[in-house]
């Protein structure tokens, strides 16, 4: 049926993409992700691809699939290296590239905000970084310099990407072991801070984008300036029925009302053991199911229940004191439910498994060792005792399992009920583009404050089935892999976009897989998707382009390099290839044919 439906139309746009800190090479200047990267012992990115310095011959791989446009962004921290300090060099260089792609017959999508910021702008308000109340005004300056010196090679702007992942800096639902980007608040930050941060930073986002767009066009007043929100592949009946948890919010009250849903578990997950100290290693696929302390000895990680913050907090700051840190000593500032019930119980129950000299030894009724002392480091902060402590033998097999109960079994509808439940679930971005929330989510400002209508999809699901669920929030915890691939529904998502914002024209400004997910190729995935683009078009929809993510192989944020983290049409070896060698792939080789035929 759908290679009956009419080709693309001439006007119709096909593109690639690329993004600051996931290619460009380190230059020895951090920005905050360097930082956060950093201090969380994740994958630096190093050289990355090297696009600062390869851009021709990616945008030229760029041309030759037929590309007629091409997405970058800028790196604010290269461009603004201190406060009101401008770097001609950075703004030159730039400059060149995106002469280069207009000189290749593209245009150009030019990202000001790509989940990045200098680290002068995180120091500002006392260390507020996006949530002192100055940042909406230090953006649009920012947006105004960069019009000004580049805006006549810049055909569309993306202010801020994502804007609705960046709540992820300051909000860590019960399941997550930590926050998921920078720059994190607290380890010991209650829900209620939580929310309160979300309080400050929705409107500055908000206040941020209408306030760069307005500074953009006084410069350039025919600019195409936007967004583009990670939209989420739901049933619609569900979508808007889960979106009611933004549009009634009426007073901050009610988003504080939202903040024990999202950061407890309603249910306390209790095994045999509240923790387990004994020579875990963490794997990728279990990261769903606990809840890993940072490494300690040997790379060990302590584990906990999914829920459990508290006492996680406890069990990294026991091993910090243990490697020397300076650790404050005083009580926990915040106990959630699963302290609560260890401190009902009187001793904290903990597995270990002895045998290893220096980590873990019995000697009668007596624990010596590095992991033994850890345990009774955390009763102390738990229980104020460091000897209230029932230790528990654990075999190989049942180290992780026996912080567990029978309730793991439901862990995705516990999961899926936090988040539908709360504003996080929502399309709350482009719900107060539109005029649908409150002003203290949304100011007056921002309302219809865009162009085009950009997007983000990625990953989506056709039923609420626990498989299907799980396979949701592997893809939020970085598992692409494992996401679950539902193309079907961007058809639906494009159709919904027309009617919240008639007479703007639509640009799909990321969509793409790894190497393989949910068994689907890299190659299939980009056809499937471009299919309901097609689709969509044919229907009257007024897409205009259709941007792949990536044009290569890049650091997907802090993650190993590996097929779970290749999103890349042209593969590279990052950390073999001292070349650097930009591989064509099956998927290109589709793309291309896909442009070419202007038709799936």
């Amino acid at each position: 049926m759908l290679s009956c439906m009419r080709p693309f139309p001439p006007a119709f746009r096909f593109g690639v993409a690329t993004a600051d800190h996931q290619c460009e090479a380190y230059d020895g200047h951090d920005d905050i992700r360097d930082v956060w990267e950093r201090d969380g012992h994740l994958t630096l990115r190093g050289r990355a691809t090297d696009f600062w310095h390869r851009y021709q011959e990616d945008v030229d791989l760029a041309r030759g699939l037929g590309c007629t446009i091409f997405r970058l962004s800028l790196s604010w921290a290269r461009l603004e290296p201190e406060p009101g300090t401008w770097s001609d060099e950075a703004f030159d260089h730039y400059a060149a590239v995106l002469q280069y792609l207009h000189d290749a017959g593209m245009q150009s999508v030019v990202t000001l905000h790509h989940n990045t910021w200098p680290l002068h702008v995180q120091a500002a308000g006392g260390g507020a970084g996006l949530l002192d109340p100055c940042f909406p005004d230090t953006f649009a300056r920012y947006a105004r310099r960069v019009a000004q010196r580049l805006g006549d090679r810049i055909d569309y702007y993306v202010t801020i990407n994502e804007p609705n992942q960046l709540l992820y800096g300051f909000v860590k639902p019960w399941f997550m072991r930590t926050y998921a980007m920078p720059p994190g608040l607290g380890p010991d930050a209650s829900s209620h801070e939580q929310m309160e941060a979300l309080l400050a930073l929705i409107p500055n986002l908000f206040a941020a984008h209408a306030r760069a767009r307005a500074a953009i066009h006084e410069v350039r007043p025919q600019a195409l300036v936007g967004t583009n929100p990670l939209v989420l592949g739901l049933p619609r009946w569900l979508q808007r029925w889960v979106n009611r948890s933004a549009t009634r919010l009426r007073s901050p009250d009610d988003l504080y009302a939202q903040a024990t849903s999202l950061s407890q578990s309603t249910i306390i997950d209790t095994g045999r053991v509240d923790v387990a100290v004994a020579q875990i290693e963490q794997e990728p696929e279990r990261v769903a199911r606990v809840l890993y302390s940072q490494p300690y000895a040997n790379g060990y990680a302590a584990v906990v229940a999914l829920g459990s913050h508290t006492l996680l907090n406890a069990v990294n700051a026991a091993i910090r004191a243990e490697r020397g840190e300076r650790v404050p000593q005083d009580q926990l500032r915040h106990v959630d439910r699963s302290a609560q019930v260890i401190a009902r119980r009187g001793v904290l129950r903990a597995g270990v498994r002895p045998g290893r000299p220096g980590l873990c030894t019995r000697e009668g009724d007596t624990y010596t060792g590095f992991e033994p002392e850890l345990v009774r480091r955390v009763a102390q902060r738990i229980l104020g005792s460091p000897d209230r402590v029932e230790f528990v033998e654990l075999q190989a097999g049942d180290r992780e399992r026996a912080t567990r109960s029978w309730l793991h079994r439901f862990d995705a509808l516990r999961k899926t009920f936090s988040m539908f439940a709360t504003i996080l679930g929502t399309d709350w971005w482009n719900l107060g583009l539109a005029g649908h929330l409150a002003p203290f989510l949304c100011p007056t400002e921002a309302v219809g404050a865009l162009d085009y209508v950009g997007l983000d999809y990625y990953w989506g699901v056709p039923s609420l089935l626990p498989s299907q669920l799980e396979r949701l929030f592997a893809a939020a915890e970085c598992r692409y892999a494992s996401a679950p691939v539902w193309p079907n529904i961007l058809y639906d998502i494009l159709c919904e976009q027309q009617q919240h914002f008639p007479g703007k024209r639509i640009v799909v400004v990321e969509n793409g897989c790894v190497t393989s997910a949910d068994d689907v190729t890299r190659a299939q995935y980009v056809a499937r998707h471009l299919a309901n683009v097609q689709r969509a078009v044919a229907d009257g929809v007024p897409v205009d382009a259709y941007l792949c993510w990536s044009i290569t192989s890049n650091r997907e944020w802090g993650l190993p390099f590996d097929d779970n983290s290749d999103f890349g049409l042209y593969h590279i070896e990052l950390d073999t290839d001292p070349n650097l060698t930009r591989q064509p792939t099956a998927a290109s080789e589709r793309y291309a044919r896909i442009i070419a035929d202007r038709t799936v």
